[in-house]
């Protein structure tokens, strides 16, 4: 399967996805309409714009319900309620950073302001509770969906403890690549782990392959964070859609920070010190000489050593899972390569089966 076949198959599926969160997310009545909007418009489905976001964690979850029972159809209100789980921490999440954009659009807190995006979080994140009830009319066991339901509780009191490390980082520089790696592992490692692990859970009641699987996404998890955080100071605005070295500006102390605190000699060190004293945003001046001591010290290369090696792990696990998965685990292949920056797809290997 080549990569635009790849990416057509991945599109064709992100479509069954979109619908379904359109269908939770019609509301008739005029004056209520805005509110379901303004929801519609952060995820990149309001009338006549481009689709926002990559729609990962969805994917993720029906390529293996796919791979292990079949039937993507029947796994639709999951990944949906994955989704808009997802994306109510990111509305919120842009208000705590005070972000201006995602996706090239302004957010929106920046559009409608403070007190209606984080309404329309609340909103969202209730919606996504409504998505699992679906799950109740297409035939599967009352206890798979309590697990379900339970690992979607425990996964979002996970991002939110994670996000709580994350802001806390922001004012410090003593913060370790292994502290920073525990807050990863929870603000983003533990939503992809669950994605993977509830299509287990909905497919299949063997633990160990719901246990597999859940350790597949947090290394998927912790490969695509670190990733995203290399993009977030080396790659374009046009890649990104956000300011060009945006966590620097903002002072965020990412894995390429805390990396390059680490190695740096103790002079180095108090000179990154210095130049992340004053509040945010930081001059460019200050940014500049941060980013050209990350590139000094060989932090970079580094990281992609780092991301190399989840994406591994990764792989190993998911491939691990046995027989017979076919297009949808070639396609997950490629969902892993193409989300953490493989110059290329994985080759073929053992396919999965429940």
């Amino acid at each position: 399967m080549g990569t635009q076949t790849s990416q057509a198959s991945l599109e064709a599926r992100v479509a069954s996805i979109d619908e379904e969160i359109r269908s939770l997310l019609t509301q008739p009545e005029p004056a209520l309409q805005p509110f379901y909007g303004m929801m519609l418009y952060h995820l990149g489905l309001d009338a006549g714009r481009p689709r926002g976001g990559k729609r990962l964690r969805p994917l993720l979850c029906l390529l293996v319900f796919e791979a292990l029972a079949g039937e993507p159809q029947r796994v639709l209100p999951a990944v949906a309620a994955i989704e808009l789980l997802h994306n109510f921490t990111l509305i919120h999440d842009d208000i705590e950073d005070q972000d201006p954009a995602r996706h090239h659009r302004p957010t929106v807190w920046s559009v409608w302001g403070v007190p209606q995006a984080i309404n329309a979080g609340d909103g969202m994140y209730a919606v996504s509770r409504l998505a699992v009830q679906r799950l109740r009319k297409l035939g599967f066991p009352p206890e798979r969906i309590l697990d379900f339901a339970s690992l979607l509780d425990q996964t979002c009191v996970r991002v939110c403890e994670g996000q709580f490390l994350d802001i806390s980082f922001e004012s410090r520089t003593d913060v370790t690549a292994e502290r920073y790696r525990v807050m990863a592992t929870r603000k983003t490692g533990a939503l992809f782990a669950a994605s993977a692990q509830s299509a287990a859970m909905l497919a299949s009641d063997d633990p160990s392959v719901r246990e597999q699987l859940a350790r597949f996404g947090e290394e998927f998890g912790q490969a695509f964070q670190a990733h995203d955080d290399l993009l977030g100071i080396w790659a374009s605005t046009e890649r990104t859609g956000k300011i060009e070295m945006n966590d620097l500006v903002k002072r965020k102390k990412t894995l390429p920070v805390v990396l390059a605190f680490e190695r740096a000699s103790p002079r180095v060190r108090a000179q990154l010190d210095e130049l992340f004293a004053p509040q945010a945003p930081l001059a460019a001046e200050n940014v500049d000489r941060i980013r050209a001591i990350l590139d000094d010290l060989g932090v970079r290369p580094m990281l992609e050593r780092e991301i190399e090696a989840h994406r591994g792990r990764a792989l190993h696990l998911l491939h691990g899972v046995a027989a017979t998965g076919g297009p949808p685990l070639r396609l997950l292949d490629h969902l892993v390569a193409s989300a953490t920056g493989a110059a290329e797809e994985p080759a073929a290997a053992p396919t999965l089966s429940a």
